[in-house]
């Protein structure tokens, strides 16, 4: 079977967005994300995601552009707080 990938948009505290499945998200919608974060007092990364999300497997992460103020960014805090978030979701209801 093979492996999805997605383009994400994550945030140093673990929250994430897809950006896009079919084709990495343009230019405009980078700036876009980015502007995004900068609003929320944020920074982050666009990042590729490789497995399936909803699965309970394991996902292997990217990073593809840095977003915003790269010196408050921790890439192995960001990937620690975005699996605790995808095990949150996963949780049944």
């Amino acid at each position: 079977m093979p492996s999805e990938r997605r383009w994400i948009i994550l945030a140093q505290d673990g929250r994430h967005v897809t950006m896009g499945r079919a084709a990495p998200p343009s230019e405009a919608e980078v700036k876009a994300a980015a502007a995004a974060l900068a609003a929320q007092g944020l920074a982050g990364w666009l990042a590729t995601l490789d497995g399936n999300y909803w699965s309970r497997r394991r996902v292997a992460l990217a990073p593809v552009q840095m977003l915003g103020d790269g010196a408050t960014l921790d890439w192995s805090a960001a990937i620690t707080a975005f699996e605790a978030a995808r095990q949150r979701a996963l949780r049944p209801l």
